[in-house]
C-alpha cells in the first residue's frame, strides 16, 4: 500500500536498476522571522550551504551562527526547490510549523533569540501558510492549523521571588507537539523533480511586533517539517 502512495519519477543512472527503498522520513526547511517582518517569504527554495531566508524588518540583523546559513539543522535539501535524488519521491502525510524556543534566564526574561510567548502569539495571530507543489496550492490556512510536531509546549507564567523580583518564565509553541503536525487524510504526492514551495505570509501590510524591536529583533527560526513516506534510490 505504501508503495502505491508514492510517485515513481525518473531514476538516477547510477542507482541500482529496478530497486528502491521506502522509508518513513522527514523533509524540512526553515526561515528566520523577526521584529518588523512582513509580506511573504518562501520555504523549501534554498538548499544547504546558502543563506537562510529572512522575514525581518529593514533594521533587524540576526547574528546567531545557526540563523545565517542553511545546515542540517535548518534543512535537509541540497537542491533548490526540489527534493532531488538525495531525498527521492515522497508522499507527505503530515505538515507542521515549529518555532525555535527562547531560553528562560535564571535572572528573569529570555535569551536574545527564539520565540517567547510574545513571539508565539504574534506569529499565530498574524500569519498564514500555503503549501504548493508544481505551482498548485495543495493545502493552506492560518498557521495555527499546522501545529508543531516538536519542541517545548509549556505555558507562560510570572513568578515572584523572596526579594520581590518578578521573573517571567514559560514556553509557548505553535500547538502541541503531541498532535504530530497536521495529519493529511490524503497524502500529497511529490516527485523528486517537482517544484515545492511553502509560503509564510502576513496580510494587508501587517508586520510582526516582537518583544525586542531593535538589533536582532528576537530573531526566531521557523521550521516547516513534512512527515513523509519516501522512495529513494538503492546504491
Amino acid at each position: 500500500m505504501s508503495q502505491a502512495l508514492i510517485p515513481r519519477s525518473y531514476r538516477s543512472a547510477t542507482a541500482l536498476d529496478g530497486e528502491s527503498d521506502v522509508r518513513d522520513d522527514l523533509v524540512y526547511s526553515s526561515l528566520i522571522i523577526g521584529h518588523g517582518g512582513g509580506s511573504q517569504q518562501k520555504l523549501f527554495t534554498v538548499p544547504q550551504g546558502q543563506a537562510i531566508p529572512r522575514m525581518v524588518g529593514a533594521a533587524i540583523a540576526p547574528t546567531q551562527a545557526h540563523h545565517l546559513t542553511h545546515s542540517e539543522l535548518s534543512t535537509n535539501q541540497d537542491k533548490a526547490g526540489e527534493f532531488g535524488s538525495s531525498i527521492g519521491d515522497a508522499a507527505v502525510r503530515s505538515i507542521s510549523l515549529v518555532l525555535e524556543q527562547a531560553i528562560p534566564l535564571a535572572a528573569g526574561g529570555y535569551g536574545v533569540y527564539g520565540a517567547t510567548p510574545h513571539e508565539a502569539a504574534e506569529f499565530l495571530s498574524k500569519s498564514f501558510f500555503q503549501f504548493k507543489v508544481g505551482g498548485k496550492v495543495m493545502t493552506q490556512g492560518p498557521v495555527g492549523q499546522f501545529p508543531s510536531s516538536a519542541g517545548l509546549s509549556g505555558s507562560a507564567g510570572i513568578s515572584t521571588t523572596q526579594n520581590v523580583t518578578t521573573l517571567v518564565t514559560g514556553f509557548a509553541q505553535n500547538g502541541s507537539a503531541l498532535l504530530g503536525g497536521r495529519r493529511l487524510k490524503i497524502p500529497v504526492a511529490i516527485a523528486r523533480n517537482d517544484v515545492v514551495v511553502g509560503i509564510i505570509g502576513l496580510p494587508n501590510g501587517a508586520t510582526y511586533a516582537f518583544s525586542v524591536q531593535a538589533g536582532v529583533g528576537q530573531s526566531t527560526m521557523l521550521t516547516c517539517v513534512l512527515g513523509c513516506l519516501v522512495r529513494g534510490d538503492v546504491r
